[in-house]
């Protein structure tokens, strides 16, 4: 005779059996026979038929774990996917999973495992070798310090625009110094004729004064003679102009 069960126990029955889990197990780990386990999972299958997968899981209290499966069946659908196919491609991917190989990366394996049938295929890796063999590194070594390269490029790159802005921005002040250089040499010149042109006047002007000094001096020393000569007659200038005077 079969033990009515609790809702609760049932709904672990029911979860158990959506898991997957042989009815054997599933009956230890609830503690009931196995034709109980059967039983409900008839049960089950009966509540489908008559009123729908929703309804029986809601009456086994599974409603969740339906509803689940059923979108799990409406991707399929959608994806045109069989449960074979399904199953097949996680399969493939826990074989993917063991080799190291995360999901992220099986779209680049799928398009290595095309690149194989190509031609090319055979000259990369014989080049490849070759540098391995080159830079006495493995195949991860190089590919390692090539990512950390590519990481750092962009810093590499920033520090170069840097430079490249400072070398204008130098070049700039550098042109603008020449500039000013070029126009203090030509200010140079100009300052260097106006004094050539002001040596010229000046030694003119020396040139005439002295002219006229020397007339003056030599005037001077025409008096100075008349007076010699003066003195020696016993005469003076108030003399000799009253003398002339009275002449005229």
């Amino acid at each position: 005779m079969t033990v009515r069960l609790s809702e609760t126990k049932v709904a672990k029955i029911m979860r158990l059996y959506f898991a997957g889990i042989p009815q054997i197990e599933i009956a230890k780990k609830v503690g009931v026979d196995q034709s109980t386990v059967s039983l409900y999972s008839s049960q089950f299958k009966e509540i489908v038929e008559d009123s729908g997968l929703l309804a029986a899981g809601k009456e086994l209290g599974v409603f969740n774990e339906v509803d689940n499966l059923r979108s799990l069946s409406v991707e399929l659908y959608k994806s045109r996917l069989t449960v074979e196919e399904a199953k097949q491609g996680y399969e493939i991917i826990k074989a993917f999973l063991k080799l190291g190989i995360s999901p992220e990366q099986h779209l680049t394996l799928i398009r290595v495992c095309q690149e194989v049938g190509d031609p090319g295929f055979v000259n990369v890796a014989v080049k490849l070798s070759k540098i391995e063999d080159l830079s006495k590194m493995s195949y991860e070594e190089i590919v390692s310090r090539f990512e950390r390269v590519t990481s750092e490029l962009p810093v590499a790159e920033n520090k170069l625009r840097e430079a490249q802005a400072k070398l204008k921005s130098t070049n700039n002040s550098l042109m603008q110094k020449n500039q000013e250089l070029v126009n203090v040499e030509a200010h140079m010149v100009q300052l260097q004729k106006e004094a050539k042109a002001k040596e010229v006047k000046l030694e003119q002007e020396f040139s005439i004064k002295m002219k006229k000094l020397n007339v003056q001096y030599k005037e001077v020393e025409t008096v100075a003679k008349l007076k010699t000569e003066l003195c020696k007659q016993g005469l003076d200038l108030p003399i000799l102009l009253k003398l002339a005077k009275e002449f005229k």
